[in-house]
């Protein structure tokens, strides 16, 4: 499993972007070499995908504490493939300003890691950041809806996260004091 982790220079890597503005054509383009990757992987390696970012809104997707985040929420998937016996066979990461994205081809059934991960993201605030996706071998994306679980809920007013992100009900700067608030509740001491 520590092979998987982020090495010295991985880190050193996404710490130089804290701070630096993504614009759209990045976002754009960030989202179309996801996907690129993903169906390079799945191809590849015909195994179920881990696909993970951060829940990070605004033009600064690295912001201070989102190298720990990452590396954090990185470790503990890793390590609740590992408690379950789900073999990792390729882990691939993607480390830009537009924010962090790991990548892991594992074999297990799709619904099995959807069930196995999504109390990650549930478990803390600061898993409430996370962003797990799961692709099955067919290419589809496993919704927690697939396992019978409710979708997310905001980070400031507890409605359902894809309304007040589609009305932009919150600003960003709402969004972000929110955000650094949870990670100073998790590294500032």
């Amino acid at each position: 499993m520590e092979h998987f982790l982020l090495s010295d220079t991985e880190k050193e890597e996404l710490k130089q972007f804290i701070g630096a503005e993504a614009e759209l054509p990045d976002m754009l383009n960030a989202r179309e070499r996801r996907v690129w990757v993903q169906e390079k992987l799945l191809a590849e390696y015909s195994g179920v995908l881990v696909s993970f970012t951060l829940n990070i809104p605004g033009p600064v997707k690295v912001l201070p504490y989102v190298p720990e985040t990452f590396e954090l929420a990185l470790k503990e998937i890793l390590q609740a493939l590992s408690d379950s016996g789900i073999p990792v066979l390729k882990r691939s990461l993607i480390l830009d300003r537009t924010g962090p994205e790991a990548f892991l081809c594992v074999d297990a059934d799709a619904l099995d890691v959807k069930r196995l991960l999504v109390p990650l993201e549930d478990a803390s605030k600061l898993g409430r950041l996370y962003d797990i996706d799961i692709i099955g071998r067919d290419g589809k994306k496993i919704s927690r809806s697939d396992i019978g679980k409710p979708g997310r809920t905001c980070l400031l007013c507890e409605r359902p996260a894809r309304e007040c992100s589609r009305s932009r009900t919150h600003s960003v700067s709402e969004l972000t004091a929110a955000i650094e608030k949870i990670f100073k509740e998790n590294f500032a001491g």
